[in-house]
């Protein structure tokens, strides 16, 4: 090989790599894993969880669909991003990422925080989606219970939560998530693996994405969705709340989704809390199922 073509070689090879690492930096806002072929699926978890909260789902659907599943930057042991606002990086990275790997009559399912990124996401690219599906998510979960809750982003409030986690060392932190998780879950197979999740996912993201989500209402920005969505409610009998009723978390999510007119609301019937895909999977797949291929 002559000299010139060596250093061509050499040019092309290093402009490679750099294109490689490029791609490789270009979301920074989140990892994902895709998997399987057909119509797109991006599956976005709760928050301080792994994509792998879907494993059971994507395993369900048996390569029936190509899915990209999400864990959000400091989520479950990532790296996290360099700083906020964190919640508007992920929906503009992972609309971007749509954008770039030209994917057409997308799915998108969100659970918790990743139903409320699903939400603004449909609100931007109607165009690019095919359906929604949201899991046990709101578009104002501060307003749920508190109809004066301010509409806006409060530093005070993450730094106030962040500081009450630094002060945690990593045991401290694993019992608080543990406690919360066993609120959160009925599946005790389950509590460890979600506990450690958020025992291992960075404070600082932690306490603003929780923060930027509590701050900011999109119950009338949800008008703006023009593809089916379905929005699937939790609901488990505690007798302690005897004015907390099947029917009145009905209530809730109606009056939360009045403005979407493309929003169907069902809760679930049996003992089934947040992680409604653990606690009860059959009526998880059976309610998604039928959505999509209702809309398909």
């Amino acid at each position: 090989m002559s000299t010139r073509a060596k250093l061509i070689l050499a040019i092309l090879t290093f402009l490679f790599y750099c294109h490689m690492a490029l791609a490789q930096n270009k979301y920074d806002a989140f990892t994902v894993k895709v998997s399987g072929k057909g119509q797109p699926v991006i599956l976005i978890p709760g928050a301080t969880c792994s994509g792998a909260e879907w494993d059971e789902t994507i395993a369900h659907w048996n390569g029936k669909y190509q899915t990209h599943a999400i864990t959000i930057a400091g989520y479950a042991g990532t790296a996290p991003m360099a700083g906020g606002p964190y919640l508007d990086k992920v929906r503009t990275q992972i609309e971007q990422y749509i954008a770039d790997n030209k994917l057409k009559d997308v799915i998108l399912v969100g659970h918790s925080i990743g139903g409320f990124l699903a939400l603004s996401i449909g609100m931007d690219m109607n165009s690019s989606l095919s359906r929604i599906v949201v899991v046990d998510a709101m578009p104002f979960f501060a307003g749920a219970n508190n109809p004066n809750a301010a509409d806006t982003f409060s530093e005070a409030q993450a730094k106030g939560i962040l500081d009450r986690y630094t002060k945690m060392d990593d045991q401290q932190l694993k019992a608080s998530q543990m406690m919360i998780t066993k609120f959160m879950c009925l599946d005790s197979t389950r509590w460890d693996m979600i506990a450690t999740w958020g025992q291992q996912s960075d404070k600082r993201t932690m306490a603003y994405t929780m923060s930027e989500m509590l701050g900011k209402d999109i119950r009338k920005d949800i008008a703006r969705i023009k593809v089916p969505v379905l929005v699937l409610a939790a609901y488990s009998a505690m007798p302690q709340y005897p004015q907390f009723t099947r029917e009145s978390v009905a209530k809730t999510f109606g009056d939360q989704y009045k403005a979407c007119t493309q929003c169907t609301v069902h809760v679930a019937d049996g003992k089934t809390r947040h992680f409604i895909m653990y606690d009860n999977p059959l009526w998880f797949y059976k309610e998604m199922d039928t959505f999509l291929q209702k809309n398909n």
